[in-house]
């Protein structure tokens, strides 16, 4: 852990400086300041985080108060299908269920209508039946009107004999601090340990060993669930997703009837660079075109929404604490206090005791009342030992 020393000879005091959230454990970038009259000190104590990565690609969001938000959740009764429910990844679960319960499956043959979330309901309640991409359109529009930061992704094996192309989202899971690929036309998604995976980890998988540790769950109760490519259930291979795309269009339901990009993100690694993605035994369409938009950051893919990073400044008895964070449709950041969660800006002043070690805990929370993952301040006293 890199520590920055460096000396101010203006006030008497020890001020010490530390950056939270950037890893899992806790960074520290101190400033050093003349002893205190007692010669002791405060420490930012080290503590383990949510990893926070800022949002370099990914910059437009469902818009809150687009009123096709509440619309969405009227039309549909879809707050009765989370009743009751207050796990966040239990509700997402429900609604995923709710969309592969009321849409039928076509892959050759689905109904014509426009790829529209609204349009493509009310045809499948009617009788319509679709393919992979109605079913992430809809999943991202029905997860995002709730506040659950959901993208679209294309995937496909990849390989010239084998080169379907399958649409599936992912969704930010703040119980998890994660991005967890989860698919509505089956009703599932991949774990590893018991552990929902992201798609990049699934095709990290796949390029090591063919995902032999991988396992597709289906429906809420997680149920286990092994490929039939009889029923054309071959897409819950982990193969699916050997090749992975993101679209930039995050904001696609509420920016309706503007048409969409076709704009992909795609992580530019040694796989990527030594490797060509077949699509219907053609390369993909997007080689030699601009619309690979190529990075070799895997963490501005997997860039974290709701995660708080901090940084902490003690003077004089006292903790100031800077927050920010990339949170869309951001409300507030709200700290614990007395056992609540009460609402608080993002520069806070909070008294230390001598005496006692003490821990701040803070979090965001958005527009639709998703609160994001807890972020840990902790400060303890060391007296003069000499």
């Amino acid at each position: 852990m890199a520590i920055n020393m460096k000396t101010n000879h203006v006030r008497p005091r020890r001020l010490w400086v530390a950056t939270a959230g950037a890893l899992f454990t806790l960074g520290l970038t101190v400033t050093s300041w003349a002893s205190a009259e007692d010669g002791g000190r405060f420490v930012v104590v080290p503590v383990e985080n949510p990893r926070y990565c800022g949002n370099e690609m990914f910059r437009a969001f469902e818009n809150y108060y687009s009123p096709r938000i509440g619309e969405l959740r009227t039309r549909y009764g879809l707050d009765a299908v989370v009743a009751g429910e207050t796990d966040e990844w239990k509700r997402i679960l429900l609604l995923r269920h709710w969309i592969k319960s009321n849409i039928a499956i076509d892959n050759d043959n689905p109904t014509q209508t426009r790829e529209d979330a609204f349009a493509i309901l009310d045809a499948a309640l009617k009788g319509g039946k679709f393919h992979c991409t109605h079913f992430s359109i809809v999943q991202h529009a029905v997860l995002n009107s709730f506040g659950y930061v959901t993208r679209r992704l294309g995937c496909g094996p990849g390989l010239k004999d084998d080169g379907g192309h399958h649409g599936v989202n992912e969704v930010w899971v703040n119980k998890f601090s994660k991005w967890v690929l989860i698919d509505a036309k089956y009703d599932s998604h991949f774990e590893k340990n018991g552990v929902p995976l992201s798609a990049l980890e699934i095709r990290d998988e796949v390029w090591r060993d063919g995902a032999q540790s991988v396992s597709c769950v289906i429906s809420p109760d997680r149920r286990s669930m092994k490929p039939d490519p009889e029923t054309g259930r071959s897409e819950t291979r982990p193969d699916t997703y050997r090749w992975c795309s993101w679209e930039t269009d995050t904001n696609r339901f509420t920016a309706f009837p503007a048409r969409p990009t076709s704009t992909l993100v795609v992580l530019d690694d040694e796989n990527f660079r030594k490797n060509t993605w077949y699509r219907d035994g053609k390369p993909h369409w997007a080689y030699d075109t601009p619309y690979f938009i190529k990075t070799t950051r895997r963490d501005w893919i997997e860039w974290t929404p709701n995660v708080i990073t901090s940084t902490v400044t003690i003077q004089d008895g006292k903790a100031h604490v800077f927050l920010s964070s990339c949170t869309p449709n951001f409300r507030s950041f709200q700290r614990m206090d007395d056992g609540a969660w009460r609402e608080c800006g993002e520069d806070v002043e909070l008294p230390l005791d001598n005496r006692a070690r003490k821990r701040f805990v803070f979090r965001t929370i958005n527009l639709f009342g998703v609160a994001g993952p807890e972020h840990h301040v902790e400060i303890a006293y060391q007296p003069d030992k000499s």
